[in-house]
């Protein structure tokens, strides 16, 4: 294809000199990594992770250079900007590692115990290169070997920007999705000190700590916009949303695949509710937040995380309206009128982002069939007609596979997708079918005709309702190594050149934010 010249001839170049680790070959591992999923080439990217991480292994670089943190000795070690080059680095490759990941242990390579060094700072401080001190990734701390008489720890969150915020959020991220993944180890989410309930305060105190220029008001997109990172703002907002989209999926087990899921009691309706609640408005700030990042230009949807969560959304949407809402109440038409714009906006950001994404292009094709086979705006409405991966195997799928609990476009099932010869435990040998699927709709379940399959298979026939095969959807989001135990390493003597860029710090006056600061009520 045109314009990946290069980064065949970067990757030959990478591959023959294996034994030749640097920082130059790292960065440009990282940009190959992020080429590949734009091109869709998941096998590649997954691999290109585990290369990333063993080059950061190798070069040491989770540790800090040495403990002159504020350059008092100029003379020595990389210079501000090569310093914090290595650390901005070094999170990217811990990003890289939680996407392909997912919460799977198995397929995680990088432990935040392992990474000893502090939070990138904030722009201004980059690009001007002033030294100083920002938390690590726990909040509240910094590095251990830097004496409590010289840090001011009322400044330390001042010095960071919107890269520090995004990796504490991908650290609660990878959280949640390993949550999600042991649900049969886990306490029931109802009650105050589950597991649910304390990730839950974890994301909401996450974005209710977001400083006035970090939130999604009009003053914060166009000041973004200005200074080329109205993009990563999105992107920022977005994790946020699409992370709690994962917690709250708890509420429809008919939709993702969870290894095991609860069994809400007649006393616990109300929570299920809430549940189902969140989960749909949660869909729907996706929707607005992308939709407004569309309004300036398809550029400023340039993440190839963006159009899974796009997709996300709609297919979230979707089964609320179809699945949870009863559809004879007059509420339900108010709420689907409200809805088809912002389903009708996330397909027209589809469109924008095939430029820049080869599964936008599918995505879209996939929303638009889901969309128009939904009846969603239309007399007729698919009950219980639920989206399902279309690409799922033949058979039971296997609950112990990694395959098993990840999204169908995760990095990870993407990439064994494209391996002819890859063994396939996800099929389970049993030959029996799965257990259907429940409807969790607000319909009265004492209604003796929602559970008598000849009235439904005929009511499928008079309304030429969408079967689950033929509803075109697609879903994605989503070793041990004995690292140095001590703070700081000597250096490999190979300084960075380059910088990664990304979005952060600048003053900006309290404004009213575009979306609630948090618009989920909290559940008593």
């Amino acid at each position: 294809m045109a314009g990946s010249q290069w980064a065949r001839i970067a990757q030959r170049l990478i591959l023959e000199t294996l034994d030749i680790v640097t920082i130059e070959n790292l960065m440009a591992s990282v940009l190959l990594h992020d080429f590949a999923i734009r091109m869709g080439n998941f096998a590649n990217a997954f691999m290109l992770s585990g290369l990333i991480t063993r080059m950061t292994q190798a070069l040491q670089i989770n540790l800090e250079y040495n403990t002159d943190i504020l350059c008092k000795n100029r003379d020595v070690g990389p210079s501000v900007t090569g310093r914090e080059s290595r650390r901005r680095l070094m999170w990217s490759c811990y990003v890289i590692d939680a996407l392909v990941g997912s919460g799977v242990d198995q397929l995680t390579l990088v432990d935040e115990k392992d990474m000893k060094i502090q939070l990138p700072c904030n722009e201004r401080n980059f690009l001007q290169q002033i030294p100083c001190l920002t938390e690590t990734l726990e909040p509240g701390n910094w590095l251990k070997f830097i004496p409590e008489a010289e840090v001011d720890a009322s400044n330390l969150m001042s010095n960071v920007g919107m890269m520090a915020h995004f990796i504490r959020h991908t650290s609660i991220r990878k959280r949640v999705l390993r949550y999600i993944k042991h649900l049969d180890e886990a306490i029931v989410p109802w009650e105050p000190d589950s597991e649910f309930a304390m990730l839950d305060a974890d994301c909401r105190s996450w974005y209710e700590s977001l400083p006035p220029s970090l939130q999604f008001t009009p003053n914060a997109i166009y000041i973004r916009k200005d200074s080329s990172q109205l993009g990563a703002l999105c992107v920022l907002h977005c994790a946020h949303y699409q992370t709690m989209c994962d917690l709250y999926r708890l509420g429809a087990p008919a939709l993702y695949k969870l290894r095991a899921a609860f069994d809400f009691p007649p006393e616990q309706q109300g929570f299920l509710r809430h549940l189902q609640e969140v989960l749909f408005d949660a869909a729907c700030a996706l929707a607005t937040i992308i939709g407004e990042t569309a309004r300036h230009g398809a550029r400023m949807l340039a993440d190839s995380w963006l159009p899974t969560i796009t997709y996300d959304s709609c297919r979230i949407m979707v089964y609320h309206l179809t699945q949870i809402l009863d559809p004879r109440a007059e509420e339900t038409k108010n709420i689907t009128n409200e809805t088809l714009p912002l389903l009708k906006s996330n397909i027209e950001s589809l469109k924008l982002m095939g430029s820049l994404s080869v599964i936008s292009n599918s995505l879209c094709s996939a929303a638009e069939t889901m969309l128009d086979r939904s009846g969603i705006g239309s007399e007729v409405v698919a009950q219980n007609s639920i989206p399902d991966d279309p690409y799922q195997p033949n058979g039971d799928e296997d609950p112990s596979a990694p395959d098993y609990v990840l999204n169908p476009l995760s990095i990870f099932r993407m990439a064994r997708k494209s391996i002819p010869e890859r063994h396939a435990p996800e099929k389970a040998a049993t030959s029996s079918a799965p257990n259907s699927a429940v409807c969790e709709s607000s319909i009265d379940p004492s209604d003796p005709s929602t559970h008598d399959p000849e009235r439904t298979a005929s009511n499928e026939a008079m309304f030429g309702q969408a079967s689950l095969e033929e509803l075109q959807t697609l879903f994605m989001s989503d070793l041990g190594w004995a690292w140095q135990p001590a703070d700081t390493a000597v250096g490999s003597g190979i300084e960075g050149a380059g910088l990664l860029p990304w979005a952060g710090g600048y003053p900006v006056t309290q404004a009213e934010p575009w979306l609630p600061v948090f618009p989920f009520p909290q559940q008593n």
